[in-house]
Formats: structure tokens, C-alpha cells, sequence
């Protein structure tokens, strides 16, 4: 029986897996069909594909939740949002004005979050959905309101992650070239950078909501990828829906425990991270002064704990605070945490995004983290890798900065080698992944060609309006965003070769 399966498999080989363009392999049946599969996309459950057959499934159910990231769920929704959503969802004015008012409180605690840890989120939202609950607004102008928090909160994202270059490149001794900085601010010029700074960020983020209009469909739609905050989202407006129907026992159950954890993280970030403790030049959080006043001797809290972040024992110096890195010398040398960094930071926002992201997804995330950290750092480290000096114009052998004493050589040959390894890691995978998916850009270009010869646009429903924003307005908001790039930095004392430049690149990309 063993001979006689393995000559009819031999026979009829099964079809191979095959990937597609898009990047998403696929299993081909003898019909010719492909049903595709996915690392990051989900299973549809059965019940869930039944709802959807039978067109009983709709918002906020349990099965939405269930097929989140499936693909069929998201065209579905899709398809019943073109057919109910003019009825479900009407603008209000009111309710923009009120969402931008928030996200404008808020825009300075974005700013904050974003230069700390460089990645830009807010609580506007959060308000915002509370406000509308205490209302009993709708599910559908809770999400305006908060649309527009979003939108007015992140007006300057592109302000957060630029700006703080040019004081990097002016002040700090790590980037200075053998003569000195590589820029110098005079009196006032930070403040007029920082105007065309923001002022340009804001016109370019218009822009980039019109490109996403295209990409939306692409990645929110037909080729669905993880958004982890979004589950997060749903789930609010699930309590305000709550609200609104009636359903005020499940709706304050909900509220009690995001009440009772934000508290928590409120109270945990204050201590953590707030200077409350002035010791002469020192401003400590509670956190750091308890890890700097218990110790006895060289041995101390502080060697485990700084900053907000549990790490590898580092030392401490003799007023008991962190080394925050271990050091290398030749005496140290057997040391293996002097070739590399281990610690996690305190951060609830990453541990919440983690959560959603699931293990999977958040250990794919962290590979190029774990692979610079394990294995290039410490490498570069005991070769004795030379990095580029700029100070000295020449390449130095990394153990040289430690011959008068304990170095943090790890961060040295992270700072220098790896990171430039790891920011080509990034632009090359994307540009391989976007590469994979050249049909999808394709029918993108397609799509962008049509707009520029003013042709109709499917998002246009008979009798009803506008589904979305209409792709003939991108070009217009090309040209509008490529003449006043020009006008903001000719304005702000650039060149006006160097502004037409910039203005060009920026809508290039």
C-alpha cells in the first residue's frame, strides 16, 4: 500500500505554493483559483464567514473582532460602508471644530511623547472619545470628532522628527566635524527654523492625506496589513456605542478598566519620569533618586535601574548614580555584557502596542533589533572594528576609545557601524517590498494618471456624493503644496533654487 501511494503521488504531485506579485503566497487548485495566504494575515473563522454571507454581520460585532486582518472581512466592510454609510455616518461641523480644539491642547504633549521616544502618540483621541461618551454621541461622530483630534494633535509630526536634527548637529560633540559643528544657530534663527518648520510640515501633511486616499484602499482594503492601535480604536468606540444604545452597564465596566489602568500608568509614568527631586545640579524622578541612594559602596540599585529603564548591570559611579552602560577596558574584556546592551524601558504606550501586535508579529518587529544587538554589535566590538571618527577625519580602531579608561564601546559601534547598517537594512527591505508589490503601484499610477487627466473617479456614488476624497483633487494639491513650499522657505531666507529643490523632491516622493 506504502509503493502504491508513493507511485500515485509520484503521479500527481501536489501543486506547489507559489508567491504572488503582492508578496502573499497562494495555493493554486485544478479550477486555476489562488487562495491567498499570508505571515501576517488571519484565518477567517467559520462564523464569521457565514455573517458574511448572509449579511448579517456589521460593526462592533464579536465576529468583526474575530476576522480583523482577514482580507474578507475588510471587503466587506468595505462594499456594506459604499452601501449604508451616506445613511450611518453625516458630517458635522460641530463636532471638527470641537475634535481640532482637543488635538490642539494636546499637540504639546505629542510633541513631548514624540521627542522622547520618537514615536508621536497622543491622549487627544482618548479625551475626545470620553467627551463624546459623556454626550452619548453616536459611534459616527465620536470617530469625526476624533479624526479631526487625530489629525490636529499630529499637524507637526513632521516637525517632531526632523527638528531636533539641526540642535543635534549644532550642540551635541558626537556629530561635530574636525572644525567644529556642522551648523551654527545665531541669535533668533532656532525661532525662524522652527516656523518654517511647522508651517511646512502642516502643508505636507495635506498632502500626504491626499496620497492616502490611494493607499487606504490598498492596504486598508485589498491587501489589509496589522494596525495595532486600530483595535484599540474599535473597542472605544464599541463603550460609545454602548453608551448611545443604553447599554450603560457594559459601557461603565469598560470605562472602569481603562479608568483604573490609566490611573495606574498615570501615577507609574509621574514617578518614573518627572523631575520632582532637585539635589544641586541634579533633577532626579523618584525612581532614579531611590536607585541612586540605595547602594552600599560600588554596589547599588542604579547598576540595574536608570532613566526608566530596567537594564544590564552597568555600575555605578561613587554618589551612587548609573553608569547606564557596561563599560569595556582590557580588564573587563571577559565581560559579555561589555560587548552589547540589554534593557527594556518602562514604556506602557509599547507595551500596549505589543499586546495587539501579538508575540509573532512583535518578535518580527524586533528581529533587525535582536540581530544588531546579539550578534553585529558585540562583533564589531571584540574585532576591534575601526569606525569613522569625524573629529579626527579617519578611521579608528573601536577599542582605541577605551585606552585611557572604561568605554561604553557597544553604543560606540552602534552609533557608528550599526545603525548605518540597520538604516540600510530598513530602506532596502522596503525597497525589495515595494518592489514585490510593483502590480498594486501599478494600478496606483493607473489611478494617479486618470486624476491628472480630471477622468471620474469610483468613489463617487449616483444620487449620494462623495465616498471619499475625489483623486482629481491631488494634483491640485500638488501644485498648491509645491508653490507654497517654495513661498515658506524663499520667506524664511533660503535660497529660492534651494526652495524650488526641496518643493520638487517633496513632491516626488
Amino acid at each position: 500500500m506504502a509503493d502504491k501511494s508513493a507511485k500515485d503521488a509520484s503521479k500527481n504531485p501536489p501543486e506547489p505554493v507559489v508567491l504572488n506579485p503582492s508578496g502573499v503566497s497562494s495555493d493554486r487548485s485544478d479550477s486555476g483559483s489562488t487562495v491567498q495566504r499570508s505571515a501576517y494575515r488571519q484565518p477567517v473563522t467559520a462564523k464569521g464567514l457565514k455573517a458574511i454571507e448572509d449579511g448579517t454581520l456589521t460593526w462592533l460585532d464579536d465576529e468583526m473582532y474575530n476576522n480583523l486582518n482577514t482580507g474578507v472581512l475588510e471587503q466587506y466592510l468595505e462594499e456594506k460602508n459604499i452601501d449604508e454609510s451616506f445613511e450611518v455616518s453625516h458630517w458635522s461641523p460641530s463636532k471638527v471644530m470641537i475634535g481640532i480644539a482637543i488635538g490642539a491642547v494636546f499637540s504639546g504633549v505629542t510633541a513631548y511623547i514624540g521627542l522622547k521616544l520618537g514615536l508621536a502618540i497622543s491622549a487627544a483621541w482618548y479625551i475626545a472619545y470620553l467627551l463624546g461618551m459623556a454626550l452619548k454621541w453616536s459611534p459616527s461622530e465620536v470617530n469625526i470628532a476624533t479624526s479631526a483630534t487625530t489629525g490636529a494633535t499630529h499637524a507637526s509630526t513632521g516637525f517632531i522628527f526632523t527638528f531636533p536634527a539641526i540642535f543635534l548637529l549644532a550642540s551635541k560633540a558626537q556629530y561635530s566635524l574636525a572644525d567644529g559643528p556642522l551648523i551654527t544657530l545665531e541669535d533668533g534663527e532656532a525661532f525662524r527654523l522652527a516656523f518654517i518648520a511647522i508651517v511646512a510640515s502642516m502643508f505636507a501633511g495635506f498632502l500626504g492625506v491626499m496620497y492616502f486616499i490611494i493607499f487606504r484602499r490598498v492596504w486598508l482594503v485589498e491587501d489589509p496589513l496589522p494596525l495595532p492601535g486600530f483595535e484599540a480604536t474599535l473597542k472605544m468606540l464599541d463603550i460609545a456605542s454602548d453608551v448611545n444604545t443604553g447599554a450603560v452597564e457594559h459601557a461603565r465596566d469598560s470605562l472602569k478598566t481603562i479608568g483604573l489602568w490609566t490611573g495606574i500608568t498615570m501615577i507609574g509614568m509621574f514617578l518614573i519620569e518627572y523631575p520632582l527631586i532637585w539635589l544641586s545640579d541634579k533633577k532626579l524622578s523618584v525612581m532614579d533618586w531611590l536607585a541612586e541612594t540605595l547602594h552600599v559602596g560600588d554596589i547599588g540599585l542604579a547598576s540595574f535601574y536608570s532613566a526608566g529603564k530596567i537594564h544590564q548591570p552597568s555600575g555605578i559611579y561613587e554618589d551612587g548614580s548609573s553608569k547606564k552602560y557596561t563599560q569595556w577596558s582590557e580588564e573587563s574584556a571577559w565581560n559579555p555584557f561589555a560587548y552589547t546592551y540589554v534593557g527594556v524601558a518602562l514604556t506602557p504606550s509599547m507595551f500596549a502596542i505589543g499586546w495587539f501586535m501579538k508575540t509573532r508579529v512583535a518578535f518580527l518587529v524586533n528581529l533587525g533589533t535582536l540581530v544588531g544587538w546579539f550578534f553585529l554589535v558585540p562583533l564589531a566590538v571584540f574585532s576591534n572594528f575601526p569606525v569613522y571618527d569625524a573629529t579626527m577625519q579617519a578611521n579608528v580602531p573601536i577599542q582605541s576609545y577605551a585606552s585611557e579608561g572604561g568605554q561604553a564601546l557597544q553604543m560606540i559601534a552602534f552609533s557608528k557601524t550599526v545603525r548605518t547598517i540597520a538604516i540600510g537594512s530598513i530602506v532596502g527591505g522596503g525597497m525589495f517590498g515595494l518592489a514585490k508589490m510593483w502590480r498594486t503601484f501599478a494600478n496606483i499610477f493607473k489611478d494617479i494618471g486618470a486624476a491628472f487627466r480630471g477622468e471620474g473617479s469610483q468613489e463617487y456614488m449616483e444620487g449620494k456624493g462623495w465616498y471619499e476624497w475625489p483623486l482629481m483633487h491631488i494634483p491640485i494639491f500638488m501644485g498648491l503644496t509645491f508653490l507654497s513650499m517654495i513661498l515658506i522657505f524663499w520667506v524664511g531666507g533660503f535660497p529660492i533654487a534651494a526652495a524650488v529643490i526641496f518643493a520638487t523632491v517633496l513632491i516626488m516622493t
